[in-house]
């Protein structure tokens, strides 16, 4: 046996006793807890639960799983499975570096965060892709308001260090069935629906929604307020729809004449509490 072949005998023995000795030892509940504190402190308002957490050999990291989003007591999201590798040589400097991987949704998302320690909060920073995302698999999506939403998301969320979350999303197959008949429809399919949205301080600003549909086209924007204290009056949204000639001729009876002799679209406004908001017609 040559001394380069002991020499890497030896070092795999050593690598694979120093990682049976960490799996022993791994302090499972404390690292589950503190990767809970930091994963919530990127998103304030939105606290994070982890199912269970371990390692992964290569490339060396942590596997988190059944990674649970909440507003409250109800579920925003989760991920089935969240891989986090950090840069090795970085962990020795106060700007760390991860790269991510997981599986949410019947979808993919991955993406790069990094924390920078030196000032007395930690700031985070984040680029992440989200591809494949089926909105009827997450908790947060699928149901909004009693309604039912389903169809494909793919986008990118991003983080600066003042710890505004971005997001620019396109959904595609869209589907909405409406808990309440609007225009004396209940169901409505979209070919692409396009958000851009910022959370920051406990507030989720839609900047720009828009929706081109089979039946109708529609812009919206606002805010909803994700702060118990501003629960009665959350949500906070305005903007035009235009329903196409072919529904205009099917729900002519349920639209008052004032609004069909609008040429820039009909005004709408969706208003009130998170849980039961108000929808009206201008």
């Amino acid at each position: 046996m040559t001394t380069t072949v002991r020499r890497v005998l030896l070092a795999v023995y050593i690598a694979a006793a120093a990682a049976v000795f960490l799996y022993m030892g791994f302090p499972t509940e404390t690292l589950r807890a503190a990767a809970s504190q930091r994963l919530s402190a990127s998103l304030p308002g939105l606290p994070i639960e982890i199912g269970a957490v371990g390692l992964t050999a290569w490339p060396p990291g942590l596997l988190l799983k059944e990674v649970r989003i909440q507003h409250g007591v109800k579920p925003v999201a989760v991920l089935d499975r969240l891989q986090i590798q950090p840069d090795l040589l970085s962990l020795f400097q106060t700007r760390n570096g991860y790269a991510f991987s997981g599986a949410i949704g019947g979808g993919e998302i991955a993406g790069r965060a990094e924390v920078d320690s030196a000032g007395p909060v930690p700031a985070i920073s984040m680029n992440a892709r989200i591809g494949g995302l089926r909105v009827q698999q997450v908790d947060g999506l699928r149901s909004l308001y009693g309604s039912r939403l389903s169809g494909r998301m793919d986008g990118q969320l991003t983080i600066n260090e003042s710890g505004a979350l971005n997001g620019k999303f396109t959904i595609t197959e869209g589907q909405v069935e409406l808990s309440a008949p609007l225009l004396a429809q209940n169901r409505f399919t979209f070919r692409t629906v396009d958000a851009d949205l910022v959370y920051q301080n406990r507030s989720l600003q839609l900047r720009s929604g828009r929706l081109k549909g089979n039946e109708l086209d529609a812009e919206i924007s606002g805010t909803i307020a994700l702060d118990p204290a501003q629960a009665g009056n959350a949500v906070n949204l305005s903007g035009r729809v235009t329903p196409h000639h072919t529904f205009l001729t099917r729900a002519e009876g349920s639209i008052p004449a004032t609004l069909l002799r609008r040429r820039t679209g009909i005004p709408f406004r969706i208003s009130g509490p998170l849980d039961a908001p108000g929808f009206s017609l201008n």
